[in-house]
């Protein structure tokens, strides 16, 4: 794959360059991954590429009924847009601020329309893109509330972020500069063969007829962000990190809609275990941003049960490590 140029931001690299390809595309894309997990600095990343290449871009947080409207003002001078947001829980003032705008995003994405008589908002655009951050434990309300279920669950995209290869930290001022100024857009090539294992993670996540509309509209920008005889292999690693929804959600219907279980603990060990190559448990309280060796082992429990990380010793220590059979499916193709 061609990441190696963006050198020390190069485990970035694949999500800052799906993400703009999901903007680009119109697809509105939400990146799952615990604290200190670089979704911040992806999302900036793509701000200043998307800036800098002539693209109408507005950063947006605790948003409430005022800034609303000025939001609505901006938007209707604008056929095409991204908003980007670091963390989508705090999207709005309140609860009701964060669903609206879950609502709005994704009427605009998906049919280029929204309409609020009370809120005095009429909206057309051709293309709007959303790219944010979300912690994996947000995934359950998705997963339960009647309007996340509804418009952010069945419009937008889950990006599960699994290192391919382990990282030094890089601070965040240099990963973007790294990121925006070694990426460049091309023309697009509308032959690349779509893999199956993609569409499949998208039609999980979204439902098949989403993933037919989506899949192309990705692939298409892109070819326009790399060679176009990578994109197909690409899309082949990006399918691994959609279909991870599959093996951290299960949603079951029940008597009074569905019940929902999320193996978010699992998940934030995983991502360090990935991330550092190993680490030694005592390593972990810091990295999970926990205040005791409970709630670490909990952590590992799940992980170790799920079969995505091992142990072994070490000179005394216990060391956790990613399984064979995890660092083969997240590795590059």
């Amino acid at each position: 794959m061609s990441w190696h140029k963006y050198g020390s931001a190069r485990t970035l690299a694949p999500t800052f360059e799906f993400s703009l390809a999901c903007a680009r595309a119109g697809v509105p894309l939400l990146i799952v991954a615990p604290p200190s997990g670089g979704k911040s600095t992806v999302i900036f990343g793509a701000e200043r590429f998307l800036m800098e290449h002539g693209e109408a871009v507005q950063r947006v947080s605790r948003l409430g009924l005022k800034s609303l409207k000025a939001l609505g003002d901006w938007l209707r001078s604008s056929a095409n847009a991204t908003l980007v947001n670091e963390d989508y829980a705090n999207l709005g003032s309140s609860s009701y601020m964060v669903e609206k705008m879950g609502e709005i995003v994704a009427s605009l994405a998906y049919s280029g329309t929204y309409q609020d008589l009370g809120l005095g908002l009429d909206l057309r655009m051709s293309r709007l893109g959303f790219i944010s951050g979300i912690q994996p434990l947000w995934v359950k309300t998705m997963m339960t509330h009647p309007v996340f279920a509804t418009h952010v669950r069945e419009k937008f995209i889950r990006y599960y972020e699994l290192p391919y290869a382990s990282a030094r930290s890089i601070d965040m001022m240099s990963a973007i500069q790294l990121l925006s100024s070694h990426a460049s857009l091309g023309e697009m090539d509308l032959n690349v063969r779509i893999p199956t294992e993609f569409v499949s993670g998208l039609s999980f996540q979204v439902g098949s007829t989403r993933a037919m509309e989506y899949a192309p509209r990705i692939c298409r920008e892109l070819s326009s962000l790399m060679p176009s005889h990578k994109v197909h292999s690409a899309m082949t690693f990006y399918a691994t990190r959609l279909g991870f929804e599959r093996d951290i959600l299960e949603r079951e219907f029940a008597t009074d809609g569905y019940t929902v279980t999320t193996r978010w603990q699992g998940y934030h060990a995983l991502y360090w275990v990935l991330r550092r190559g190993k680490v030694v448990r005592e390593e972990f309280m810091d990295l999970l941003g926990v205040t005791s060796v409970r709630s670490v082992d909990r952590a590992l429990d799940y992980a170790l049960r799920y079969g995505w990380i091992t142990s072994v010793w070490n000179n005394g220590h216990k060391v956790y490590v990613p399984s064979e059979g995890i660092k083969k499916r997240v590795a590059l193709p």
